[in-house]
């Protein structure tokens, strides 16, 4: 049995009108939750993760804790101190289904990216940048280095809607 099977969503995800487009870094996406509630997410990155290219085509996207009833955002607070929950990698398909629908654009500066990307790798028990580079300290917020599937994702920003997000693993000590 799934291990997610039977989960209750207390804020499940609208399906919008999907999209097919290109991506583009910069671009920002909104959510709509069952409450008809916008949040807002970007695009970080695109393309190949690192030199073992564990996921081509994959996108690198932050969700903002900022709230919104109109599904256009206001760009001057999607900033990196309003994560909502850790960067994550997904693919087009959240767009191709509706789930994630592209709003605006906005060129990427430093002010707009963390200092660190933190990603827990299962695969070393040990931590890894969006380039899938070791890293020896984590940084907040750390996720997981891997694909997020759709309820995996959802319960994520479920828990993060509701206060109780569990952060990504520490390595075990030798």
């Amino acid at each position: 049995m799934n291990s997610m099977e039977g989960t209750v969503f207390a804020m499940p995800l609208k399906k919008m009108k999907g999209q097919r487009r290109k991506h583009e870094v910069g671009d920002v996406f909104a959510l709509q939750l069952d409450d008809s509630s916008y949040r807002f997410g970007r695009i970080v990155k695109l393309g190949e993760s690192g030199p073992q290219g564990r996921f081509p085509g994959g996108i690198l996207a932050y969700i903002y804790d900022v709230e919104s009833g109109d599904p256009e955002p206001d760009l001057a607070g999607l900033t990196p101190d309003r994560l909502l929950m850790p960067p994550f990698f997904t693919m087009n398909w959240v767009w191709n289904k509706g789930y994630f629908r592209t709003v605006a654009h906005e060129h990427l500066g430093s002010a707009h990216l963390l200092k660190q990307h933190c990603f827990y790798d299962a695969s070393t028990e040990g931590y890894v940048d969006d380039s899938d580079n070791i890293i020896t300290d984590r940084a907040e917020p750390c996720g997981w280095f891997a694909l997020a599937n759709f309820e995996h994702f959802q319960k994520e920003l479920d828990d993060a809607l509701a206060g109780r997000l569990a952060p990504a693993p520490t390595p075990k000590k030798a």
